[in-house]
């Protein structure tokens, strides 16, 4: 296996000629089999022959994995369960079943509209494996409309319904145009930084458009990727020949990377606050740069995040929120966090009760 290339080919001829235990990360988004067209698939196989199909690439997959990696299966409704249980047979553990919601989904006539992806997440050891918690945080409502200094500091992590990611739709600059299945990149980042360090491998045996491949570079990653169309594999790599590896960027004269903007305008999307009142938030503005901190690894502090948050809003690079209605803050910040005397309240045995009351019956008789 050689690090940074895509491979042109059939994925269970490539796969078995790996050593076991060479990847760290497994990132993939197969074909759903409901018939969709593609370059050189047939997405219409019968149900078993799909089911042992992706049973014969999962094992691979589970054989090439490191024992503390991790494996992200991205699937439609109509195979979930099987896949999941494949997981199961093959030995992997679920950590999570995260369901990845959307808007513009498909419309239905005469059932309720699809409009979310099921996103399987197993480990290869039930506890082993990585998972950067510190580079995933942002302020909750705790930061947000209370400035509640009891919050965690580092801010809170992601549920696991995940509806902070746009579909990549026709009209958006990030679409490239030749794969109707173009998963977005900050998702693609958050999946990466959760469960890979920099220097690591992450693979995707099922390539597509190469959005695997190009998030692992730009995030410092070594990259693999397997598919079968010549034509994907010729524009996966054009794709990667226009991106570097960000990871160490620095600002230059005050001027932030765009992979820096970026993350500043996923924790936006993720707090879910508009800026009228972030702006003044002291807290979660704190909490901003501390998670920046993280992800970057440059010494942002909290005047740079508002100063750059002004910045992105003057270019109106900030996406519409669910609820951009202004709120009036809570102001809860006092020299300390608030503290309460606990009390605990002790309820009677039932037992005890319940006898002591047929007890005074039997008496009365």
């Amino acid at each position: 296996m050689d690090v940074n290339t895509i491979y042109r080919g059939d994925t269970l001829e490539v796969l078995p000629t790996w050593p076991a235990g060479c990847v760290d990360l497994i990132f993939t988004d197969p074909p759903y089999n409901i018939g969709y067209v593609y370059d050189k698939y047939h997405d219409d196989l019968p149900d078993d022959q799909y089911v042992a199909w992706c049973r014969d690439w999962m094992a691979e997959c589970q054989r090439v994995l490191t024992d503390t990696g991790s494996f992200y299966i991205a699937i439609g409704d109509d195979f979930a369960a099987q896949l999941r249980m494949l997981g199961k047979q093959l030995g992997l553990h679920l950590r999570n079943w995260i369901i990845w919601y959307y808007t513009f989904g498909q419309n239905m006539k005469n059932k309720f509209c699809r409009s979310h992806t099921h996103i399987l997440y197993f480990t290869k050891h039930p506890k082993e494996c990585t998972f950067n918690d510190h580079l995933l945080r942002f302020p909750s409502a705790r930061h947000t409309e209370y400035q509640d200094l009891r919050a965690n500091p580092h801010g809170r992590l992601p549920n696991d319904v995940w509806d902070e990611f746009p579909r990549v739709c026709g009209t958006f600059k990030e679409r490239d145009g030749f794969h109707g299945c173009q998963l977005p990149e900050a998702m693609l980042t958050r999946v990466i930084m959760a469960s890979s360090n920099p220097g690591d491998v992450v693979l995707d045996p099922l390539l597509g458009t190469g959005t695997t491949a190009v998030v692992a570079k730009r995030l410092g990653r070594r990259y693999v990727g397997i598919d079968i169309s010549p034509e994907y594999v010729s524009r996966a790599r054009e794709r990667l020949e226009n991106v570097c590896d960000e990871s160490e960027a620095e600002p230059v004269n005050g001027v932030w990377p765009e992979l820096h903007r970026e993350f500043l305008i996923q924790l936006y999307r993720e707090t879910k606050v508009t800026l009228e009142n972030l702006l003044p938030n002291e807290v979660a503005l704190r909490v901003i740069a501390t998670s920046l901190k993280a992800r970057t690894g440059a010494s942002y502090e909290m005047e740079d995040v508002r100063e750059e948050f002004e910045r992105l809003a003057e270019e109106k690079r900030f996406p519409k929120l669910p609820n951009d209605t202004r709120f009036a803050a809570r102001n809860h910040v006092t020299s300390e966090g608030k503290r309460y005397k606990r009390q605990v309240f002790r309820q009677r045995n039932r037992k005890t009760r319940v006898s002591t009351v047929s007890e005074s019956l039997f008496s009365a008789l």
